[in-house]
């Protein structure tokens, strides 16, 4: 079996989730089966709309010449044209549908013109959640349910490694233990603008330690210009922007809890990296959240969408009794996120559909 994983642009610039999970499926594949990754960094320099129109130029012309078996596009794109290849695509999310009005609108238009193309024309569709199946079939009930094919994201092996150091939290001007982290871009779908309303209402009531911090990692995305007057650091809010891999697992390790607040999501990766260091979990009740809270054991902390009630409730729980609550945890088996196994479900996938 020949295999090539294209990463769809993904990874020419600073990675993030789909370029992350596409390269390290290919570094797992790569020890089994002949498998190769696309490097699309000599158009890394051109402006973003001229990269896009070049790369849906190129897998067009590529899926008539080319010998791999398997091509698998893992950024929602797929080609009109067809040669021998079989054609699978992942789709992580069908945000564009459910939340419009969080992304611009030419990111919405292009992005539901190459899913509904891309669940068309492919010979199978990988998902990262049952949850992501069930809304792709209700929202294109031609699709054949017996191609798509759910299979989680994997956890990289930085975020299985246990640290005893805390020297990038310090650099930062942050006590270990003294704050909630989240994770994520910060926009919209994020649900951040309800989170920094309610971690306020409770720092004024005074319901939780007022040194009790608010961490915020990732970048800003689109749409966040009405959430500048709630970044209140006289309240403990500290947004940090981007941070590294090895920032991050330690902003993991010696939180209080990690928030996951989102309105939606196609998976949640930040929920499976805490857990491989033995966080608690402050989730909403959206179904791919859900779906990880019943499936490791219903330990995480869940608050209904709107109810800052729920959510001030977790929140001073969790200041006062994190390490009795860490100390009980019982996520599970997390082996399932190992990208070994990760790539053995994915190779299972491919026979399927070549058979």
């Amino acid at each position: 079996m020949k295999i090539l994983i294209d990463d769809g642009l993904s990874r020419i610039v600073k990675l993030t989730g789909i370029g992350y999970q596409a390269y390290n499926l290919y570094l797992s594949l790569r020890k089994k089966v002949n498998c190769v990754i696309t490097d699309y960094n000599y158009i890394k320099l051109l402006p973003r709309y001229v990269r896009r129109l070049l790369y849906i130029i190129y897998t067009n012309c590529r899926s008539f010449f080319n010998d791999y078996d398997i091509i698998h596009y893992q950024n929602y794109y797929i080609p009109f044209t067809k040669g021998k290849a079989k054609h699978i695509v992942t789709i992580h999310d069908l945000g564009v549908f459910k939340f419009p009005e969080t992304v611009p609108a030419f990111y919405v238009k292009y992005n539901r013109y190459s899913i509904t193309n891309a669940l068309k024309n492919a010979d199978g569709v990988i998902t990262p959640s049952n949850s992501t199946k069930n809304e792709i079939l209700e929202l294109f009930p031609y699709v054949d349910p017996k191609k798509i094919f759910p299979c989680q994201d994997g956890i990289r092996d930085i975020f299985w490694q246990q640290v005893n150091n805390d020297m990038h939290l310090l650099s930062h001007g942050v006590k270990p233990y003294s704050y909630f982290f989240f994770l994520g871009s910060i926009s919209r779908r994020k649900n951040l603008k309800f989170v920094l309303e309610t971690f306020i209402k409770a720092k004024e009531n005074e319901l939780i330690n007022k040194d009790t911090m608010l961490v915020l990692g990732g970048q800003q995305w689109w749409g966040t210009s009405d959430l500048k007057s709630l970044l209140r650091e006289d309240l403990g809010i500290k947004p940090l922007g981007y941070l590294n891999d090895e920032e991050i697992i330690q902003f993991y390790k010696y939180s209080k809890a990690v928030i996951f607040p989102s309105l939606y999501e196609g998976f949640g990766m930040p929920i499976i990296e805490a857990m491989a260091q033995n966080i608690p979990v402050i989730i909403s009740n959206i179904p791919t959240s859900m779906e990880l809270h019943n499936l490791h054991n219903k330990q995480m902390y869940v608050f209904q969408l709107g109810r800052d009630d729920e959510l001030i409730n977790h929140l001073t729980l969790l200041d006062k009794e994190f390490e009795t609550i860490k100390n009980n945890l019982n996520y599970g088996d997390l082996s399932r996120y190992q990208f070994d196994n990760i790539s053995d479900e994915h190779l299972s996938i491919y026979k399927k559909i070549l058979e």
